[in-house]
């Protein structure tokens, strides 16, 4: 989760989405084919010392096109090697001249050491990228191929957001979210964590606190020894109340009120939670405002066609948590609403495990990081807005 929207702005109503620019002196320098101007800043080395995989999404090099690899011979050692070489042929040469040329051979090969001295100290001061590797291998990454990074809108144009008909899939209008349940920026990523702890404590927590049962020091029975220690070939036994004994005591079983797992958190904290929960949604662009849930039939196979327009359900869609406050006084019929909830979208809706309808009042942060996608209805926007800004100082 990255508060993504301060790095925006807005002209024309265009949203400006900058590039990753990575810096050019972090890696290591380019070689002497790639050092045009022009494509020296896209063409970046893979750092030997780079402990994440390119193919991970937190890695710099990710969606990258991986250039072919490029092998350099070190130029210093060949012609050391050539000059070696030529000097080594001009002593056989040397050998067979007369006592008189001989001298001129020394001065010939004095030079031509002096020479190799010469080289080795211009190779010297040649620059950077050659190494003291005979060929070394080189991983080359363009990251002018890496796909744009999706950034969000800042606020306050991200509350405003458009209003979709789920039954077509076509923009019907506009509406402006409250600032104090979706615009909460940073997102609270402790407050989160907190509430999923209370919620996992409580289902856990969530048991019959009267089952209980006895202990060996509770179950009746003598505590005298049963059988002498040896000399029956049995097994040794001191008392008769043990487990895995007939009317002995039960191992591991429920102990009642210690057992129970629930935890403390303040009311307000929870209604922060859901507040950060839902900012984040539409932080990520993951959150969808319908102007209703009321589907014209049960099928499931019409409900999932609707949902595939959002890229929901289906093979390859993402889940989602759908949350509705219908009221049946508005529905044009009254028997399709109950529990707020449109009864045709929440049977269709009961064959697809990627979807899961919830009325507002349980709307919580477990479900809401668990599942993608959140689709509201405006009139559960209303309710949201109005239950999670109540008392709100």
């Amino acid at each position: 989760m990255h508060p993504l929207g301060n790095h925006l702005s807005l002209q024309n109503n265009q949203i400006i989405t900058p590039t990753l620019n990575l810096p050019y002196n972090s890696f290591s320098s380019l070689s002497p084919q790639q050092n045009d101007s022009s494509t020296a800043p896209n063409i970046v080395e893979l750092p030997p010392n780079l402990k994440i995989d390119p193919r991970a999404v937190s890695s710099p090099f990710y969606g990258a096109t991986k250039v072919e690899k490029k092998l350099k011979k070190n130029k210093k050692q060949k012609k050391l090697k050539q000059l070696e070489s030529a000097a080594a042929a001009s002593d056989v040469v040397d050998k067979e001249l007369t006592d008189d040329k001989e001298v001129t051979a020394s001065e010939d090969n004095t030079a031509t050491s002096s020479e190799i001295l010469e080289v080795e100290d211009d190779l010297d001061e040649e620059e950077d990228y050659e190494s003291d590797d005979e060929e070394e291998e080189r991983i080359l990454y363009d990251l002018s191929t890496k796909p744009d990074i999706p950034r969000a809108i800042p606020l306050p144009q991200r509350l405003h957001v458009p209003v979709i008909d789920i039954k077509s899939g076509e923009e019907v209008g506009t509406f402006h979210l409250s600032e104090k349940t979706f615009g909460n920026d940073p997102v609270r990523v402790d407050i989160l964590h907190r509430v999923v702890v209370y919620q996992r404590n409580k289902k856990r927590g969530r048991r019959n606190a009267g089952a209980r049962t006895k202990t060996i020091s509770e179950v009746s029975g003598s505590g005298r020894k049963v059988r002498p220690q040896k000399g029956g070939g049995q097994a040794r036994a001191g008392h008769s109340r043990p487990a895995h004994w007939r009317g002995g005591a039960k191992a591991h079983g429920p102990k009642g009120r210690i057992q129970d797992y629930t935890t403390k958190l303040n009311k307000k904290v929870r209604k922060m939670g859901v507040r950060h929960a839902l900012s984040q949604k539409l932080l990520e662009g993951n959150l969808i405002i319908t102007s209703d849930l009321a589907v014209p039939t049960h099928k499931t196979k019409e409900l999932d066609i609707m949902l595939n327009r959002f890229g929901i359900s289906g093979k390859k869609g993402s889940n989602a948590l759908i949350i509705d406050d219908a009221d049946a006084t508005d529905a044009e019929n009254e028997a399709s609403v109950y529990g707020g909830l449109d009864v045709n979208f929440k049977v269709a809706s009961g064959n697809l495990h990627k979807v899961k309808m919830l009325n507002q009042l349980g709307c919580n942060v477990y479900d809401m990081l668990k599942f993608k996608k959140l689709v509201l209805s405006l009139a559960a926007v209303r309710s949201l807005e109005e239950r999670l800004e109540r008392d709100l100082y």
